[in-house]
């Protein structure tokens, strides 16, 4: 991946799998120092910002989210301007949030995405669970379920929207399972094919993973 041209890093994976924990262990060494968008936090402190206001609480949501994505294009647009890297942390479970990489690549940016992913969607309510009890905030389990499902299916069915694709096992820390470069596998290990998440929901990258490994062990029984 040649990071001299313009790159939107996108870290993306379910509730709870721990992106903002992790961010800065999933970037590349071209980014350091690079500051990411996180969707949930702008959302957050919008939120506690507008508590303070006096604002109805049934109306805190919806504006701290016109709030957040008004702050995101901002931000959007300075990068682009500057023809900077960016670096975007949100979920792709549902075709609004592609909007955000369409912006990018209709001005010439190259895009990555760096996927985070927990073994099931109990691990993830979990997590999300421990978060709240630490101040963070709440999704509910609904939520997550439809979070979870629909980011693996839009990955793996747009998987050629990415230069290039990076899974991570977020399980414990992250754990690179595989790298796919213009849809194609340049880097993968065993414990990939492990993952149910990765064989039996991003179908045609296991596939790919498969065959890649296939011939690693074909390559090496031949030497």
């Amino acid at each position: 991946m040649n990071y001299s041209n313009p790159t939107l890093l996108v870290v993306s994976g379910p509730n709870g799998a721990g992106k903002s924990t992790h961010i800065q262990a999933m970037l590349p060494a071209d980014f350091n120092g690079i500051w990411s968008f996180d969707r949930d936090q702008t959302r957050s402190e919008f939120e506690v910002l507008l508590a303070s206001q006096d604002i109805p609480v049934e109306l805190i949501p919806k504006r701290a989210s016109q709030l957040m994505e008004e702050r995101l294009v901002v931000e959007m647009k300075k990068a682009i301007h500057a023809q900077n890297h960016f670096v975007l942390e949100t979920p792709l479970s549902h075709p609004d949030y592609w909007k955000y990489l369409d912006a990018f690549e209709n001005n010439g940016y190259q895009i990555q995405l760096n996927f985070l992913c927990l073994d099931k969607i109990s691990d993830c309510v979990a997590r999300v669970g421990q978060r709240v009890l630490e101040g963070g905030h709440y999704v509910p389990p609904d939520t997550i379920r439809g979070v979870y499902e629909k980011n693996l299916q839009h990955v793996n069915d747009y998987r050629r929207t990415f230069k290039c694709i990076e899974l991570y096992d977020g399980m414990k820390y992250p754990i690179l399972l595989a790298k796919l470069e213009n849809d194609q596998v340049v880097l993968a290990y065993p414990s990939a094919l492990q993952k149910e998440w990765l064989v039996h929901r991003m179908t045609s990258i296991a596939q790919k993973i498969s065959a890649f490994l296939g011939e690693q062990r074909t390559s090496e029984t031949q030497r």
